[in-house]
């Protein structure tokens, strides 16, 4: 039991009592019981404010980690440990300074000056400098795994290029000048500093010898050292906590811990905070009096992506072949599947834009709807074999994902197609990008911050896509004029263009946009601005005005 200030007062009271021999009078006795009830009202300083995150509500994790944050930059735990040069609002389109302490730009729209603070710490007491940052740049261009938003803002640095491809040492555009960092890009983009928001700065003495490809494997991840407003207390396989970092540069948050933590009974252990997709607890905790559901306003895809280029021997050249991936494509009832599945909360997809947005310019006879007879009659036709077993791989392990994979091979099966699934885990991604000859199709999720970036996974320059659309270069013109236009009537043309070129390629099969969603115990946890974007990148939560309430019964471990 922990000892508070409040009860070490009156059991010393009590002790001096004693101590001295007397025998307390009915006076003493009042004004011990005086002091009591007057202390109900004091303050426990000695308390520790404490969240509980739950990792796991839909199932699907079976520990927590802190993976790549170039890569997956939030998803809350790493936008707590880390920072960047900026901070993207709510709206994810205006940033402000994080751990610069000003910027400017220059008429042209094509030089950023950042002007560092000069209070910012490492976790570990070592001074952030601008050579962190300027590595950070640098490495992270020519990193393996780096977020796709992130990658097409750092490729118009000036030199970006060049330095990546290994043709120069330096990057060109990018110099230190005292306490500024001064970055040139070749082409005005207003959607850089955007981009730059999602870079988290790493401690650059923390990964010598590593070289940029294996960043995401270094052990670093293991007890990761950030200069954000929590730092990491302890870990286990089962529960990460984090402590408030009393070094931070800007203002201290109120609660002092914060758990990341595995439920054992997802569902049924109460918690603080969770993000889900899973239409199941959304229902349930919408029907909660003591939790609140937030619609989170991101672009989260499911879809799947044929491994072209990356897979050798007999099915790797038959999924060279476009009719057939047509063929796959038309033998999924993909509509129903995704209502079915997803309850009616998910948006099937025909394209990487929804149907009812103002940018999706596909008609309905150029769309690919459902035909199983007519998949197969192109099967055939194309000399499918069917004695040949497609090999279909995902990451993702919670009921609905699995769901989702079996209604998939189900339909598969249904034209004769033999379909093997092999699952990896979520921390070996890689395994679809790197060593890409073991499988045909993967099942693959995308947070994305526009609809710019489902497009430019399509890129030559893309590098997560580099070996399973080796070389080719039907979208990069579009794709680079796109991440130049300006102006909204450009941009109408261009996507009508993308979504016409992807139904010709089917390099993807588009399932569903699926909404995020935030629960949170308002009972015990106070959000005061409870907006929430895009969960899988880095904005400012405000997390310095939330405050723990008074109700004790809602923590780890208890039950609803």
């Amino acid at each position: 039991m922990r000892v508070t200030k409040k009860k070490l007062f009156l059991i010393s009271l009590l002790v001096l009592c004693f101590l001295t021999g007397c025998e307390k009078t009915v006076q003493e006795e009042e004004a011990i019981d005086t002091l009591s009830r007057a202390t109900e009202n004091i303050q426990d300083f000695s308390e520790e404010k404490e969240i509980v995150v739950a990792v796991n509500i839909d199932g699907s994790a079976t520990r927590v980690i802190i993976d790549n944050v170039w890569f997956n930059r939030s998803r809350f735990i790493g936008g707590l440990l880390f920072q960047s040069l900026l901070i993207a609002e709510e709206n994810m389109n205006n940033v402000e300074p994080d751990l610069c302490s000003e910027y400017s730009i220059s008429p042209d729209g094509l030089t950023y000056v950042f002007h560092l603070r000069n209070d910012n710490y490492w976790h570990d007491g070592t001074k952030l400098t601008m050579e962190d940052i300027r590595w950070s740049i640098e490495t992270s261009l020519k990193a393996k795994s780096i977020n796709g938003y992130l990658k097409k803002g750092l490729q118009k640095i000036e030199g970006a290029e060049e330095f990546e491809n290994g043709i120069s040492e330096e990057l060109s555009g990018v110099r230190i000048e005292g306490e500024n960092l001064i970055i040139k890009i070749t082409a005005r983009d207003d959607d850089f500093l955007g981009g730059l928001a999602q870079l988290a700065i790493l401690p650059k003495h923390c990964f010598e010898g590593v070289k940029p490809d294996d960043i995401e494997n270094s052990s670093f991840w293991e007890n990761p050292i950030g200069s954000g407003p929590y730092k990491v207390k302890e870990r286990r396989d089962k529960e990460i906590v984090l402590e408030k970092n009393t070094d931070y540069n800007g203002r201290l948050p109120n609660i002092d811990i914060i758990r990341f933590v595995i439920l054992d009974n997802p569902g049924e252990d109460s918690f603080d905070f969770a993000m889900t997709s899973d239409p199941i607890m959304v229902k349930k905790y919408m029907e909660d009096s003591s939790y609140k559901v937030v619609r989170s306003n991101n672009l989260y895809y499911r879809y799947l992506m044929f491994n072209i280029d990356g897979k050798t021997g007999k099915t790797g050249e038959l999924l060279k072949n476009q009719k057939i991936r047509y063929a796959l494509y038309l033998g999924l009832d993909r509509k129903r599947i995704i209502d079915e599945v997803y309850q009616g909360a998910a948006i099937p997809i025909n394209t990487g834009i929804e149907k009812d947005s103002f940018w999706y310019r596909v008609s309905e006879d150029e769309e690919t709807n459902y035909n199983p007879e007519k998949a197969r009659q192109i099967l055939e036709e194309e000399n499918f074999d069917f004695s040949e077993t497609l090999v279909l791989t995902h990451y993702s392990h919670d009921e609905i994902s699995l769901e989702l994979i079996n209604r998939i091979v189900q339909s598969w099966n249904q034209l004769g197609i033999q379909v093997d699934v092999v699952p990896i885990q979520s921390t070996q991604t890689d395994k679809m990008w790197v060593d890409t000859d073991w499988y045909n199709i993967g099942l693959k999720n995308l947070a994305a911050v526009d609809y710019s970036e489902w497009y430019y996974e399509y890129a030559s320059s893309n590098p997560l896509w580099s070996k399973v659309l080796s070389g080719r270069t039907e979208f990069d013109s579009l794709v680079g004029k796109l991440n130049g236009s300006l102006w909204a009537y450009e941009r109408k043309e261009l996507y009508e263009q993308l979504q016409k070129r992807e139904l010709e390629c089917i390099y993807k099969i588009p399932l569903a946009i699926v909404p995020q969603y935030v629960i949170y115990n308002h009972t015990h946890l106070d959000i005061p601005r409870p907006e929430f974007p895009n969960l899988w990148y880095y904005f400012d939560l405000h997390i310095e005005d939330w405050e723990v309430g008074e109700t004790e019964n809602l923590r780890k471990g208890e039950k609803l």
